[in-house]
This record gives C-alpha cells, sequence and structure tokens, in this order.
C-alpha cells in the first residue's frame, strides 16, 4: 500500500509538464553554454583569420594610408579597396560587411603636417544582441592596432628611440589574491567576468526549478482538497505516517530526478566553456568529480527543502485556486537570493545580508559552484547540512499537521492569514 501511495505522489509531482519543464531547463543550459563558447571562437578565429568583412574607400595615397589598410588586412577579410563610395557600400551589402572605413583625400598631409587625421568609419548593425555586436569589436580592436602601427611608423621615421618601447615603456605583470586563491596574469575585471560567465545563470536556473517544483507539489494538494481525493485517502486503513511518508518520499524521488537532469545541463553547461581562451583549470578554478557530487547534493537536499515546505503550504489550501495563491512565499523565498547572489558575492555581503542568504535555504545551491571553484568547501558543507536540518524540521511540522484535522479543513492559523487568502 505504501509503495502505491508513493508511486501515486511520484506520479503527481513528476507529471508531463514537469519533466518537459526540467528537461528545457537542462537543454537551455547546454545551450546557452555553446552559444557564448562558440561566440568566444567564433571573435577569436576572425581576428586570426581574418574573416570579419570590411570595405575601404580609400581616397588618399600615401604610404600611410597603405600602412593602415595593410595592418587592417592581417585581421580582416577586405572586400573592396577603391575610390567609390556606392560601390563600396554595394559589395559591402553583398558580402554582408561589418563596416566601411573611409580614408579622406587628406589623410597622409595631415599626419605629415604634424596634424590630426580623421578616419570616417561607418558601422553596418545587423542586431541588438551582443553576438550581433562582435563582429564590430573586431574591427574596433583592429582599427586601435592599425593607429597603433600608424604611431610606431611615425616614431621610426623622426626619433631614434624604439617605437615598442615609446608607445609602451612599462609592462604589467598582473596577480590577483581572491579569497585564498592566487591567480597570476588577471586582473579583478578578468576574474570577475570569467566568473560571472560561468555562473550568472546558475541562480536564476535554480530559482526556476524551486518554483516549478514547489507548484505542482502545491497545485497537487490544492487539487485533492477540491476533488475530495484526500478526504477519501484519509479514510482508507491506512495510517496517516504512512501518507505522509509517501509524500515526502515522492517529494524526494521528485527531487532527485529534477537534480539529476539538473546537473546533467549543468556539467554540459559549465564544460562549453572549454574551447574558451582562458583554461580554468590553469588558474585552479576547474571543478572535479567531488565538486559536481556536492553541487548535485546541494541541488538534490534544496528541492527536497522546497518540496516539503510547499506540503505544508499546501496542506492550508481549500481548493486549487487557493493552492496558486500559497505559491508566493517560495516565489519570494526564491528570487531573494537569486538576485542577491547574482550580483553580490557571499563573502563581501554585510552581516545582516550574510545570516538573510544563509537562512534561506533555496541560497545555498546558487552559491556552491562560485564556491567550489574558490575551494570554499565549509561553506558548501555547511550549507547542505543546514538544507537537511531545515528539511527534518519540514517534515516534522508536516507529520504534526496529518495528525491533526486542520488536513483536511485546510484553514491557515488565524496569525498567518492574508487579505488576498480570504479573497480567493
Amino acid at each position: 500500500m505504501l509503495f502505491s501511495l508513493i508511486r501515486k505522489e511520484v506520479k503527481e509531482m513528476l507529471n508531463k509538464a514537469t519533466l518537459i519543464y526540467i528537461v528545457a531547463v537542462a537543454i537551455i543550459f547546454s545551450f546557452i553554454g555553446n552559444v557564448i563558447s562558440d561566440a568566444q571562437k567564433e571573435v577569436t578565429t576572425s581576428i586570426t583569420e581574418g574573416s570579419t568583412v570590411i570595405a575601404v574607400q580609400n581616397l588618399d595615397n600615401s604610404a600611410y594610408s597603405s600602412l593602415l589598410i595593410d595592418s587592417i588586412d592581417r585581421g580582416a577579410d577586405i572586400v573592396y579597396d577603391g575610390t567609390s563610395y556606392v560601390e563600396a557600400r554595394s559589395v559591402l551589402s553583398e558580402k554582408q560587411g561589418v563596416a566601411l572605413l573611409t580614408i579622406p583625400e587628406d589623410f597622409g598631409a595631415k599626419i605629415s603636417s604634424n596634424e590630426q587625421a580623421t578616419l570616417e568609419v561607418l558601422w553596418v548593425m545587423s542586431g541588438a544582441g551582443i553576438a550581433d555586436a562582435m563582429p564590430g569589436s573586431v574591427i574596433d580592436t583592429l582599427l586601435s592596432n592599425a593607429k597603433q602601427d600608424l604611431s610606431r611608423q611615425l616614431i621610426a621615421e623622426n626619433s631614434s628611440l624604439q617605437p615598442d618601447i615609446v608607445l609602451n615603456p612599462a609592462s604589467t605583470d598582473n596577480t590577483t589574491e581572491f579569497q585564498g586563491k592566487t591567480i597570476a596574469g588577471m586582473t579583478p575585471n578578468e576574474v570577475s567576468g570569467l566568473l560571472a560567465t560561468r555562473t550568472m545563470v546558475i541562480p536564476i536556473a535554480i530559482m526556476m526549478l524551486i518554483i516549478m517544483g514547489s507548484t505542482s507539489v502545491i497545485s497537487s494538494m490544492g487539487m485533492e482538497k477540491e476533488n475530495r481525493t484526500l478526504e477519501t485517502l484519509l479514510t482508507l486503513p491506512v495510517s496517516r505516517s504512512k501518507i505522509v511518508l509517501s509524500k515526502i518520499v515522492g517529494s524526494a524521488v521528485a527531487g532527485l530526478v529534477m537534480g539529476v537532469i539538473y546537473m546533467a545541463g549543468f556539467y554540459t553547461y559549465f564544460n562549453s566553456f572549454g574551447g574558451a581562451s582562458v583554461n580554468m583549470s590553469d588558474l585552479g578554478l576547474e571543478l572535479g568529480a567531488v565538486d559536481y557530487g556536492l553541487i548535485g547534493l546541494t541541488v538534490f537536499v534544496t528541492l527536497l527543502a522546497a518540496l516539503c515546505t510547499a506540503i505544508i503550504l499546501g496542506t492550508f489550501a481549500s481548493s486549487y485556486r487557493q493552492a496558486q495563491s500559497l505559491t508566493f512565499p517560495i516565489i519570494g523565498m526564491a528570487m531573494l537570493p537569486m538576485m542577491l547572489t547574482m550580483f553580490m558575492d557571499f563573502e563581501t555581503m554585510s552581516p545582516l545580508l550574510k545570516v538573510i542568504t544563509f537562512i534561506i535555504p533555496f541560497s545555498h545551491p546558487m552559491m556552491a559552484m562560485k564556491a567550489l571553484m574558490l575551494d570554499n568547501y565549509p561553506l558548501v558543507i555547511g550549507g547542505i547540512l543546514y538544507s537537511m536540518a531545515f528539511t527534518a524540521a519540514m517534515v516534522a511540522i508536516t507529520v504534526r499537521i496529518f495528525t491533526t484535522d486542520r488536513v483536511v479543513i485546510g484553514t491557515m492559523p488565524r496569525t498567518f492569514k492574508l487579505s488576498f487568502l480570504k479573497r480567493s
């Protein structure tokens, strides 16, 4: 009988809609990781292979304009080099180019006269996305490099000094110490950007998993109340402890399935960055098998805590409509740590924010990956133990509620009643 009850709970929690959503989250993880990785590779390839398309209208025949064009040609595909603006625009449009560079006829003369020359650039913007702006950033980088080549030429012509020394008289050897790790060759901005690329999506995905799973449980409880299924179940010769156990075990199975699917997508997402220019293992920020195991455990424990909390809230629902209103506490508890962990680091939070973030069990899987990359195992293990304790408390409360008539009546204690619940 107990197995039948557990199977019933698992079927209700892992319905088709829930499974489709969880699988979609995993696929989105993989997709986002591949898109970002491909974009990084595309920028690198565009520069090394010179595949970014540009047209040049050269109205100046000086040595300086030739030097400028030769410099750009090393990193871009110049599809037109002539004097006709109309023809340049036509070829650029046909080849789906990024920019039209116009070198004015007085370009070389101004530089020779010790005046600053002007380059006119017409950018062709195909879209407003970050990926759409990357080809333009390649050309922008090439123009900066070409200007430096011009500077080197001018220095070589007018000074006995070495051009590279004049342009860059001192180099910078960067080393960043960050939470006990020494990261050589990177500035704080570079480290922050590197971590953000790999961790920014995690809090959002965790929040959506928690909300989706909890909504499914609460809605199921509301439907059981509305259809009198729970009342019928309580009249059967089955102890209420077995009913509670079936719901908790069913929640655990649902949480395990969600966690496994999530981890599959997360693993693909994280390892999609393997082709990036910076190797995480070289910086000591890689994740090992134990780290992935801890992430999976904290996701599972957190989902179980959320689902047990949802069971408690669901017992106060007398109908499916009222059950929808009862999801707001869980949504709030999921959104707050999501916002905090996305834009702040736990170590640099104020003491009050640290306490608030830690006591919300849903925040721990959102922080786990970054913490493990920095070998902050106490925070992750402490979060797992706290989430387990929180889940045990929710289980005890659930058992207590199921021994009373409140599970059937479905009314909240007077101190917790809200006006919007009364109206619903």
